[in-house]
């Protein structure tokens, strides 16, 4: 009898696969994309921050109410990647921010705030956390998203951070496997080649991912990276050996797997993307991610449609990829009560101030006498004050100049004359991916000319130090420019605090674990 009902479930399966139960999608504006689901019946859409402009809330929770197996993903990591981002919700500070603090049970507290966020808004998926391990502080795109350069800290805090969002009800995510923390290339514009022995592999990028698998992680999110010592022909994400050999067979994962986006141009250059989602399924991949709408997901669908006709996608295949979504969607909770907002802010300047990392010089620094120069960073993140617009609230008595974060000649001369005119100067510097810009360089050399002690706050990735000659007066790193870091910092040198966070990664002279103020 059992055997009759395990082959009748199975041919249940194999009878409603089809190649939407591979997809998750995209699309434009802030409406219900009824027609693009009612076309490709996809297992999940993803949302971004132009899906969530108007009525975020009514929106998916329309979504959840008309689909209800549909899983709503959304990257809410902290940091730069807020999709849900309106007014009033607060911006968690980046996850190298909560290593910093050096307080497991911090990071576990916003976890489960971030899930709170996306519980409410009715995403049932986190793409969050990073367990990339940061090694290469050139990395182009993951930086301050990770949790920093040692293992053991990225599967501390990560695996912290993703219980608080079990416990806010919302499925979490590991990503990027099989790590994504020492590359020189971004994927979104090429194909990334990290060359280094299977030993250091399996000690650096595998072990957060084998501590997530241990912890029974619901989806993991592939690289679009080529892994020589894993894979010479294939990114991770098209390789059977990594995804069924490596993640499938040796670390023993059974749950989703889910594709990075199949429109970067790592893969889509190469393969296009409707035979490389093909490739994906077939190399283990369940969830294949389509970050471009329109032409590109249809090509995706025809694609793995044909594959399922033709055979080349098993119909066992594509049944396991149903269990492992069924697996998935039983674990999925309804959208969640409204948080309090208060109680999230508050815990938000919490984290900010833990992570504030004093390296070098005096605190604190009086107001008076002080000229504070910051930059205006790109809204493409979320539109934030910058350091220079909350000085005179935060460290009171301060002056304020705001420049572009790659100053012109015109902006360099400016404020080298205006240092002139005080005590000491407080310069906010910035760069998340790759270098500190040239034109920030010039800057503090001019600023340093004009005999002034120069304090430097970092607000992004925490090495500008080793960028800079002679060395700053002061030099704080906060790992992320939101609102409540900002804030932070200016306390940090006003003395509201004293400030205790320690380097998840080395920087210049600084090893791994440094900061004053404990």
């Amino acid at each position: 009898m059992k055997r009759w009902l395990a082959a009748l479930t199975l041919v249940a399966g194999l009878a409603l696969a089809g190649a939407g139960d591979f997809m998750v999608l995209s699309f434009r504006g802030s409406e219900p994309p009824v027609e693009q689901i009612e076309r490709y019946h996809p297992a999940g859409l993803i949302l971004f921050p132009s899906n969530l402009k108007n009525d975020p809330v009514g929106l998916v929770h329309e979504l959840r109410r008309r689909y209800p197996e549909l899983l709503i993903l959304i990257d809410q990591e902290g940091g730069p990647f807020y999709s849900f981002r309106p007014p009033g919700v607060p911006r968690f500070p980046t996850a190298m921010a909560l290593a910093a603090s050096g307080d497991v049970e911090l990071v576990h507290s916003v976890g489960r705030a971030i899930g709170e966020e996306v519980a409410y808004l009715g995403a049932n998926v986190d793409l969050a956390p990073v367990l990339d391990v940061n090694v290469n502080p050139r990395n182009p795109i993951i930086g301050f998203r990770s949790f920093g350069a040692d293992p053991d800290g990225v599967i501390r805090y990560g695996l912290a951070f993703a219980r608080g969002l079990e416990e806010a009800g919302v499925l979490w995510t590991a990503k990027h496997f099989p790590g994504h923390g020492d590359t020189q290339t971004d994927s979104h514009t090429g194909l990334p080649i990290v060359d280094k022995p299977l030993e250091q592999i399996e000690k650096v990028e595998l072990a957060p991912f084998e501590a997530a698998v241990a912890a029974g992680v619901p989806l993991i999110m592939t690289a679009h990276i080529i892994y020589p010592a894993l894979d010479p022909d294939y990114p991770a994400t098209l390789s059977k050996k990594v995804l069924t050999g490596l993640l499938r067979e040796k670390l023993g994962y059974e749950n989703l797997i889910i594709t990075d986006d199949m429109g970067m141009r790592a893969i889509s250059d190469r393969w296009g993307a409707g035979e490389a989602a093909v490739r994906a399924v077939t190399a283990g991949a369940d969830l294949v991610l389509v970050g471009r709408g329109g032409d590109t997901a249809s090509e995706v669908y025809r694609a793995l449609d044909e594959a399922l006709k033709s055979g080349r996608i098993s119909s066992e295949r594509a049944a396991t990829t149903r269990e492992r979504l069924a697996r998935a969607r039983s674990r999925v909770s309804p959208p969640a009560p409204e948080p309090n907002w208060q109680a999230l802010a508050d815990l938000n300047l919490k984290a900010a101030r833990a992570g504030v990392t004093w390296l070098s010089g005096e605190l604190p620094i009086p107001g008076q006498g002080t000229l504070v120069i910051g930059p205006k960073i790109s809204s493409l993140w979320g539109e934030e004050p910058s350091l220079a617009e909350l000085a005179p609230r935060y460290l009171p008595g301060a002056h304020y100049l705001e420049i572009h974060p790659k100053p012109n000649g015109d902006e360099i001369t400016a404020a080298r004359e205006r240092a002139g005119k005080f005590d000491r100067i407080v310069l906010g510097t910035y760069h998340w991916l790759g270098g500190l810009p040239e034109e920030m360089v010039w800057l503090y050399e001019a600023l340093v000319e004009s005999g002034k002690p120069v304090y430097v706050v970092s607000l992004g990735y925490p090495d500008d130090y080793t960028y800079l000659d002679p060395a700053p007066a002061g030099y704080l790193a906060t790992y992320g420019y939101r609102a409540a870091q900002v804030r932070a910092a200016l306390e940090a040198l006003a003395g509201v605090y004293t400030p205790t966070g320690r380097l998840p990664v080395p920087v210049g002279p600084f090893p791994i674990g440094s900061g004053k103020g404990r």
